[in-house]
């Protein structure tokens, strides 16, 4: 591209493969219909502040480490978002449904590592390479307004030092499903066996967060530019915004009620079904505005459940992918 040629942002492509090894780049490419893209490589620069005879206070600096972080969104789709959970659930298992679906029952398993990702970020003034990327945090939500709304997903990711390379474009799937508000329900019930029957809820909103942060672990003599990363505690919760009809949910709240909860996603034969046996809500607060429509906003929590192998969560995703890895 001619230098004196500036581009729009959206003609820059974002590419996704889950890595087989951390830091071996992905055979698998998965061309993701962004929102938000900002993947960025960081070096550490150490400033020299060291006393020269001069008033300055810095007389040299070097660049000792390097590392990459930024934010990715975009719509959920039904390709794209199991893709993105792999980030956060480590163990897939996939099914084929002989109709030319597949569904992949995503859960935790200590004895397997933690997913890593490669992303290509494929610009008209250049292609870069990022690998060994780890997902900070992973969340899905949807508001509705007059003109209903797209459900999106977004991540916050860490990573190697990004690479020059030759620009990989993988087909666009032009018939690869999206949801919106319409698609989205949220049930609760005193177990699992009666989420089928759950009245869903109403709300307004719904957001749901898986979180595992990863820290940046460099060492001495790191030359590659690739340092190792540590791990938060995992998590999943989740909020909620409702009408004010009873007091249902501040009696739960109160009484720190078990539930079973299920946010299902379905468009078509596509669907994304994530079910917690163990969800206690965390907060119950009213809105205080005098003359609008009284709602309540309920934080949930998804607790390890001993009696469902110490799962807080499992999640199910139908798609058109034979496989994830």
């Amino acid at each position: 591209m001619p230098a004196f040629n500036p581009y729009k942002g959206r003609r820059e492509v974002a590419v996704l493969g889950i890595e087989a090894t951390p830091g071996v780049v992905a055979a698998n490419q998965y061309m993701y219909r962004w929102l938000d893209k900002g993947l960025k490589t960081i070096p550490g620069i150490l400033e020299n502040e060291s006393a020269v005879g001069q008033d300055t206070r810095v007389n040299d600096s070097a660049i000792d480490t390097w590392h990459s972080e930024g934010p990715l969104g975009g719509k959920v789709t039904e390709n794209g978002i199991a893709i993105l959970m792999h980030g956060m659930l480590n163990k897939v298992t996939t099914t084929d449904n002989t109709d030319g679906t597949f569904t992949h029952a995503f859960v935790r398993d200590r004895s397997v590592a933690r997913k890593s990702l490669s992303f290509w970020d494929v610009t008209p003034a250049g292609t870069f390479l990022y690998k060994s990327l780890y997902m900070d945090n992973l969340s899905m939500t949807v508001e509705v307004g007059e003109q209903g709304a797209w459900l999106e997903a977004s991540t916050a990711l860490k990573g190697w030092k990004e690479e020059s390379v030759t620009p990989i474009t993988p087909a666009l799937d032009t018939t690869e499903k999206e949801f919106t508000s319409r698609h989205v329900s949220i049930v609760f019930a005193d177990d699992v066996a009666g989420l089928a029957a759950a009245p869903r809820v109403k709300a307004r909103s719904v957001e749901l967060s898986f979180e595992e942060s990863a820290t940046v672990d460099h060492s001495v003599g790191e030359v590659n530019d690739d340092p190792e990363f540590d791990f938060a505690p995992q998590e999943v919760k989740g909020t909620m915004v409702v009408k004010y009809r009873n007091t249902e949910f501040t009696e739960d709240y109160f009484a720190n009620k078990i539930h079973a909860a299920k946010l299902l996603v379905k468009n078509g034969d596509s669907s994304i079904e994530i079910i917690g046996t163990k969800v206690r809500f965390r907060e119950v607060t009213k809105s205080e505005g005098r003359d609008d429509t009284v709602t309540q906003t309920i934080s949930f929590y998804f607790e390890a459940d001993d009696t469902n192998g110490g799962q807080d969560v499992v999640c199910n995703i139908t798609n058109t992918l034979a496989s994830i890895v």
